[in-house]
């Protein structure tokens, strides 16, 4: 477990860049990666074709290597991230990213990596015996990855549809399909972009409960309990079996 667990705030002041890079539980620099994921996806990166769909897998293939460095995984977590990334790098250079086919390809691997990352992270914060900054900022990494993967949902599903996603631009850009999803899982409900077909108001609709759901929860919860030691289960007493 980290050093600082029980420490809320402020127990990494005057730490160097390195000794937080080695630290476990260093979510707040995952966060800073996360964000400049988060960034590249926004990017119009069709011009440099299959080269900009792989800096993206390599950029969120890094942060899933940091996200499972820092939450202390096991070995065996290391080779599935390896073979993951492995997999989605030959199969992001082996199709034109512009094709239906390679758009769909990319955005499944862009989930199958934002996936990894959430149970990575979930399962390190499920072990956290009290409740720290550190777990706050484990929080907000997931707040934000869930975000990202419905974005990629919504890529896909705009690869494989036969029919524009949205009622006014089609299928739209990335940075399209990124805005909508933070803006659903917000329910800020701008209207500029709308969903065309049931599938993808369906999916828009599980996305706007989540959010919510998970704000008025498990945030909330967290927020509330900081300092405060997790309720354990009890041990079986002995002799049982």
């Amino acid at each position: 477990m980290a050093d600082d667990e029980g420490e809320v705030f402020g127990a990494r002041r005057g730490w160097s860049l390195g000794r937080r890079l080695r630290a476990p539980d260093s979510y707040g620099l995952l966060l800073l990666m996360i964000l400049v994921s988060l960034i590249v996806s926004t990017l119009d990166l069709s011009s440099l074709g299959r080269l900009g769909e792989l800096l993206r897998v390599v950029i969120l293939g890094g942060t899933l290597a940091f996200a499972l460095h820092t939450s202390e995984s096991k070995p065996r977590a290391y080779v599935a991230c390896a073979l993951l990334v492995g997999s989605a790098t030959v199969l992001t250079v082996s199709f034109d990213a512009t094709s239906r086919a390679g758009r769909a390809i990319a955005a499944a691997s862009a989930l199958l990596l934002v996936i990894a990352l959430l149970v990575t992270i979930l399962r390190r914060s499920a072990e956290h015996l009290v409740v720290t900054g550190s777990s706050i900022l484990a929080a907000i990494c997931v707040y934000l990855l869930i975000g990202l993967a419905y974005a990629s949902v919504y890529g896909f599903v705009a690869a494989i549809g036969t029919s524009g996603l949205f009622v006014t631009v089609g299928d739209g850009t990335s940075t399209d399909r990124i805005y909508f999803s933070y803006i659903t899982i917000t329910t800020v409900g701008y209207g500029d972009l709308t969903m065309a077909g049931s599938p993808g108001r369906m999916i828009a609709a599980t996305e706007g409960l989540l959010g919510q759901i998970y704000l008025v929860t498990v945030v909330a919860l967290l927020v509330s309990n900081i300092g405060a030691p997790r309720r354990r289960r009890p041990e079986p007493p002995a002799g049982d079996a």
